[in-house]
């Protein structure tokens, strides 16, 4: 009878330090550079993930839809409620190279139903006292002031 060695189990990997995730989201950011870029990215070590945020805006769900036509991964929204209304929760997930990335957005509906468009452009989201697309939803961002929201802020502002 003839014996076939069987290999030792190959052990798991590290994971990836925080410097190499983002070099991870850099190369991410270079190869989709002809695809709409998110407002946010954020980087998870212990779950060896990306996020990619997009703003609170309609034109945001044909924006994840393009990223997941472009990884072959799945477009899924479903109806929340949260603190600011009802609204949309828009998202995809797919690994590039072992990571894990999500990318999403939260769309939020004004109390007619339609999202609220942005005054006066070009200007930065969140930061024009009377744009009601600006005053609808948080908008704070890391290392940036609070944004025009009279609501709740997401605690991401500097403070």
């Amino acid at each position: 009878m003839t014996t076939i060695p069987v290999p030792a189990a190959v052990p798991d990997l590290p994971p990836l330090p925080i410097g190499a995730l983002a070099a991870c989201a850099l190369d991410l950011l270079r190869e989709t550079g002809d695809l709409p870029q998110p407002r946010h990215i954020g980087i998870y070590g212990s779950a060896q993930q990306l996020g990619l945020q997009f703003d609170s805006e309609t034109g945001s769900l044909n924006a994840i839809a393009r990223w997941a036509a472009r990884f072959g991964a799945i477009l899924v929204s479903s109806p929340l409620e949260d603190e600011h209304g009802p609204g949309t929760w828009c998202r995809t997930e797919f690994d590039y190279y072992g990571v894990g990335i999500h990318v999403y957005a939260v769309i939020h509906k004004t109390e007619t139903g339609e999202q609220p468009v942005h005054a006066d452009y070009p200007h930065e989201p969140g930061r024009l006292y009377g744009c009601p697309a600006c005053e609808a939803h948080c908008h704070c961002t890391p290392g940036d002031a609070e944004c025009v929201y009279s609501g709740p802020h997401n605690g991401l502002a500097a403070t």
